[in-house]
């Protein structure tokens, strides 16, 4: 049995891929879910074609969107309470050949590693051996990630460099990318309704939006140097700290859109003459379909893009204008679309005896 523990939209997205290979080879899978994300996640879930829950370890702060430290602190509790009430008895029911897959660098992926290793069960972790270097930025994204990589027992590292940082570790497997790559290809060639220019904005990550100095700086920066006007997408996290900016600063460019079901994001991304964000699925998704787009983050621990299509800003405003002044210049026509990063994960796993009747050791 695959077990794949999840919580947010984004691990939910770069799942999906290998859940659906997994699905055209007839091999069954559970997903248990701590809805870290509530609504959006909620919503995701039958958009990317997956099946309802097989388990629902925790449900937000009381069925709503973790606002606050101490509502996270909530949420963590009843995951950890699920897990002292129901991993014994689960224990005894699991087909001997199991493993739980974790993703990212999330609050989920820590408490998911944590109950695989309870299950005694080896954990898988896709989107391995990302580091910054620097457990500041991004936080807390980078210490759940190193810890991840101690407790973890296979490790997918989308490149080489990953596989580099995670030295000395058995089971390291490249996967030549991050399932992000597969989600953009699977997904539909939604057409956009609109045929206007304009530049797509997601900025949501807990570091930036934290920072009230730096939102305000950015968000006028972009409002003074975009010559296009700016389609800015906001979460249940993000909306306050942004929007409430914009109204205060009296800024025009922006355009506020709720969280899209991911096909037509990715439509909305295609169509994009730049993106702005700080988020690392978006990065590799834009790599992918080789839109200029600015990495709004201090340090970035992914290599996509970077030096073809995609610049990292620092958080330097002088970067952004400069950007906004010549994006045309990091637009890719020709990307190399390689090989499909799911495709070798459902690979290792039929061959190490999870996804196929055939046991093997690892």
């Amino acid at each position: 049995m695959i077990i794949f523990i999840y919580g947010t939209t984004a691990e939910a997205i770069k799942l999906a891929p290998i859940m659906r290979r997994l699905d055209a080879k007839g091999v069954p899978y559970e997903q248990w879910v701590t809805y870290q994300h509530t609504d959006s996640l909620r919503k995701a879930i039958p958009e990317l074609g997956l099946t309802a829950p097989d388990r629902v370890l925790a449900d937000g702060y009381k069925g709503k969107p973790l606002k606050s430290p101490l509502q996270m602190l909530r949420w963590m509790l009843d995951v950890g309470r699920w897990s002292v009430s129901h991993v014994r008895a689960i224990r005894r029911s699991l087909p001997e050949r199991s493993i739980v897959l974790v993703h990212g660098d999330t609050m989920t992926t820590v408490l998911g590693t944590f109950i695989g290793r309870r299950l005694g069960l080896p954990v898988a972790h896709v989107e391995a051996g990302l580091r910054s270097g620097d457990w500041r930025h991004p936080f807390p994204e980078e210490l759940d990630r190193r810890i991840v990589g101690r407790l973890a027992r296979i490790h997918y590292a989308p490149t080489e460099d990953e596989a580099n940082n995670l030295a000395g570790r058995k089971n390291v497997i490249i996967t030549h990318g991050n399932t992000a790559k597969d989600g953009v290809r699977d997904a539909a060639e939604t057409a956009v309704t609109s045929e206007d220019d304009f530049g797509l904005v997601l900025l949501h990550r807990f570091e930036f939006i934290s920072n009230t100095a730096l939102v305000a700086a950015t968000l006028r920066t972009l409002d003074a140097h975009s010559r296009l006007p700016l389609k800015l997408v906001v979460d249940a996290y993000s909306r306050d700290a942004v929007e409430g900016t914009i109204s205060e600063l009296g800024l025009t460019k922006f355009s506020i859109t709720p969280k899209l079901e991911h096909g037509a994001f990715v439509a909305v991304l295609r169509a994009a003459k730049f993106v702005v964000t700080d988020s690392g699925g978006i990065q590799e998704e834009a790599a992918e379909l080789g839109t200029p787009t600015l990495i709004h983050r201090k340090v970035s621990e992914r290599g996509d893009g970077l030096g073809t299509n995609a610049i990292l800003s620092g958080w330097d405003q002088a970067r952004i204008e400069d950007f906004l002044g010549r994006y045309e210049d990091y637009r890719v026509l020709d990307v190399d679309r390689g090989d499909s990063p799911s495709d070798i994960i459902v690979e290792d796993l039929t061959r190490r005896g999870f996804a196929r009747a055939a046991a093997s050791s690892l």
